[in-house]
This record gives C-alpha cells, sequence and structure tokens, in this order.
C-alpha cells in the first residue's frame, strides 16, 4: 500500500467522525402528539406503566436507563456513599416506585448513565405536555 493510499484513508477517517458526530446528534422536543413511546396527555401513571417498554426501545439491554438519587443516611451503606453525593441507580420500574415518580413533575433519565445521552418527560397538571431527547457523542468546551 503506497503512502497516498494511506494520507487519502486517514483524510477520509477524520472527515467521517465529524460527519458520524452530527448524524447521531439529537435535540428534539415534543409537545404535541407522541414521541419515543409516549403519548403528550397521559397521566403520569400511564407514562410509568410504559417506561420498561419505552426504555426497552430506546436504551436497549446493553446501555439500561438510569436515574439521579441523593444520598441519604438511610441509602450510605447500601450505596457506599456519604450522604448528600448524587448517585446514578438503575430503577426496575416496579409499582411501589410510582408513588415518589408521582410527586416530581419533571423525570430524567440517563441512557447508559450518560449525561450526554438523555430524555426528560415533563408534566404540566398531572399529564405529560414535553418530552425533551437529547444526545451526543462529543463534549463541547
Amino acid at each position: 500500500m503506497s503512502i497516498k493510499g494511506l494520507v487519502i484513508g486517514l483524510v477520509i477517517i477524520i472527515l467521517a467522525y465529524p460527519i458520524y458526530l452530527w448524524a447521531t446528534y439529537i435535540n428534539d422536543t415534543v409537545t404535541s402528539g407522541s414521541g419515543y413511546a409516549f403519548k403528550i396527555g397521559d397521566t403520569k401513571k400511564e407514562v410509568y406503566d410504559r417506561l420498561d417498554v419505552a426504555f426497552g426501545e430506546l436504551a436497549g439491554n446493553k446501555q439500561g436507563v438510569f436515574i439521579q438519587i441523593k444520598s441519604n443516611s438511610e441509602m450510605e451503606k447500601f450505596l457506599a456513599t456519604e450522604s448528600g453525593f448524587d448517585v446514578m441507580i438503575s430503577p426496575l420500574f416496579h409499582n411501589v416506585g410510582f408513588v415518589q415518580f408521582e410527586k416530581k413533575d419533571l423525570w430524567q433519565f440517563y441512557i447508559g448513565a450518560s449525561y450526554f445521552n438523555t430524555l426528560k418527560l415533563e408534566f404540566c397538571d398531572g399529564k405529560l405536555c414535553r418530552i425533551h431527547r437529547h444526545r451526543q457523542y462529543f463534549e463541547l468546551p
């Protein structure tokens, strides 16, 4: 293989990477209709009941879905983290967990425990009013 062929191959790879990053970037907000297996106007309970199926489609089994919680004195020994620290955990979305989600109007999920791959579900008057999906495979300065 010639040096010219190696240089051309390297240039193609260097140019292809930014194109890949651009093509895989998502910053999408849904305020009517449906998106990401959720329907605007659904109740918190209806959305909660769909989380397993929706994240199975969105994240698959390999990446997993995480939420961020703040450790407290009761959880310290289980999480091996001092009180006050934020920890990402992978919830199973059993019925017993709905009570905690129901209290909040913004549900934020991290795909693959990444701050650059998220799904936010926002509720207005107990109904889903906004779905925001963000994914980027690069970090901005």
